[in-house]
């Protein structure tokens, strides 16, 4: 019995201390940020995709690695070849806008390559009418599923909101009388996960105000489109305020969420700072409580501490953005109200400790590809796309100010096949990043 208890005690430090090597390099939010000349990552081609000069709002690579499916702001949807820029098809995505800069997302690619997930609209002549999820063929983008449009399930009574599907009486009487529907929710991301066999998709309100606490994520079938699983975004009960929607304090300007292919579990953050695991048990419970209030609300894991000498309140920073390693040890988060206050925060998932965090910049968006890169995006015009080895805390690439090689930081990806990182730069051109062009394996 006491060599069995050394043994669990060894092989957990030997967790920890695997992922306790991990480190960030320091970053400035201004100005330069000096690259390892060793090791460095470098632009090694740049494309300009055959998409009949439309502009790019979304996109992700193919499985085969040499292609990308592309949705632009006219609202077609391309697959060019990162060969040549060559068109391969386009297919219609016929929408209305909804925001000032807006188009058919390309949420995620099947890992066997034979479908994607993007976005649908109920009634595309309709401005403010639903947005489904939908599944098109990376044969040709034609739709072969459509996932059914979502109506809030949102009542609160200490806050007084109610959003529930009111009738068909209500709804013709508004319809008459020119007011908005307010139990529509719209699609705002999905992925596909347990190798293709499953699909998570994340919901939020439709309505300016509702969105920033009204969301949901459920889990369907792949193959039948059957809704397997839901939950409701609520507050934790430690800082839960229940005068305010869904007890939060503080909007949620983003909703980060990855899924832990090993515990079958999501791991998302909050607007209150705290990061909650909720498992499939949790999940029904949640949906079977149909008073926001009452809810489970998961089990909290990390709660990211500010180090900024401007914040007053340390512990209840604006989850931002998120990414999980490929083994599930590692989840980076990037956390804090903004404008300089941001931090990039690394926890190991065994443990529930922090392995690091950054200095103040304005982590965005995050990519963790392999165990040991993490590509980091930013939140402005002024931040800059950084690829780094965690395990060694070395910056590999890091644009400077006004070359060619700045591509954006809200729009990139990475190559599945090979090490390799693609923006986009200015004039639409794909831009191919890599280590010394060779393709190396994650």
């Amino acid at each position: 019995m006491k060599k069995f208890i050394i043994a669990i005690l060894l092989c957990a430090a030997a967790v920890f201390a695997q992922s306790g090597r991990l480190k960030f390099p320091h970053i400035e939010r201004l100005g330069e940020n000096p690259v390892n000349s060793a090791a460095p990552w470098k632009v090694v081609n740049r494309i300009t995709p055959d998409i009949e000069e439309q502009t790019i709002y979304s996109f992700k690579y193919h499985p085969d690695g040499k292609s990308v499916i592309i949705g632009t702001s006219d609202f077609i949807i391309y697959r060019v070849s990162l060969e040549n820029g060559k068109m391969l098809w386009k297919a219609e995505a016929k929408m209305m806008f909804q925001r000032e800069f807006d188009g058919p997302y390309i949420y995620d690619v099947s890992p066997d390559g034979r479908y994607f997930l993007s976005i649908g609209q109920t009634r595309p002549d309709v401005q403010a009418s639903e947005r489904f999820l939908v599944m098109r063929s990376c044969d040709d983008g034609r739709i072969v599923r459509r996932f059914p449009a979502v109506q809030s399930l949102f009542w609160s009574m200490s806050a007084d909101i109610d959003y529930r599907y009111p009738g068909k009486e209500e709804e013709i009487r508004r319809t008459e009388a020119g007011i908005g529907f307010n139990w529509i929710m719209t699609i705002e991301d999905a992925k596909f996960i347990d190798g293709g066999r499953r699909i998570v998709a994340q919901y939020e309100h439709n309505m300016t105000g509702a969105d920033f606490y009204d969301k949901r994520i459920m889990i369907y079938n792949t193959q039948s489109g059957r809704k397997e699983n839901d939950m409701q975004l609520a507050a934790d009960p430690e800082t839960a305020n229940w005068d305010q929607p869904a007890g939060f304090d503080i909007a949620h300007l983003q909703f980060p969420w990855v899924y832990n292919a090993k515990r079958k579990s999501l791991i998302f953050g909050t607007a209150h700072g705290r990061i909650h695991e909720m498992d499939s048990a949790t999940m029904v419970r949640n949906m079977r409580e149909p008073l926001v209030e009452k809810k489970p609300a998961g089990n909290i894991l990390f709660v990211p501490i500010s180090t900024s000498p401007d914040m007053q309140v340390k512990n209840m920073q604006t989850s931002r953005y998120m990414a999980i390693s490929p083994d599930g040890r590692t989840v980076y988060v990037s956390a804090g109200y903004g404008g300089g206050d941001i931090q990039l925060y690394a926890f190991d998932y065994a443990s529930r400790s922090e392995i690091f965090h950054s200095s103040l910049f304005d982590a965005g968006r995050l990519i963790a590809p392999s165990n040991d890169i993490l590509v980091v995006g930013g939140l402005d015009m002024q931040s800059k796309l950084l690829i780094v080895d965690v395990r060694t805390g070395t910056l590999l690439f890091s644009p400077e100010d006004l070359s060619e090689d700045n591509v954006s930081t809200s729009i990139f990806e990475t190559n599945p096949k090979f090490r390799e990182v693609a923006g986009i730069a200015r004039g639409g051109v794909i831009t191919l990043i890599r280590p010394d062009n060779r393709e190396v394996a994650w």
